[in-house]
């Protein structure tokens, strides 16, 4: 299996180029970093990939009002 830190193109398997639709199991490892398990189903390549999250970045408010709508009910 290998390890890397991100994909140099998303969702396509890094042996055979084969589009991935999302990976099989996502670990998150603390707080920042989540590791991703993917699979080609065309050539049996296992990989890993992680992400790592800064809480340091800001948002911008739209992005945050178009993906996370307020869900407060009163």
């Amino acid at each position: 299996m290998t390890s890397i830190t991100s994909l140099p193109e998303p969702r396509k398997c890094i042996c055979c180029g084969a589009r991935l639709t999302s990976p099989d199991r996502c670990t998150y490892l603390d707080e920042e970093t989540a590791c991703y398990l993917w699979n080609c189903h065309k050539c049996g390549c296992e990989f890993e990939s992680s992400i790592s999250m800064y809480p340091e970045t800001p948002l911008r408010p739209e992005i945050v009002d178009e993906f996370l709508p307020n869900l407060l009910v009163a």
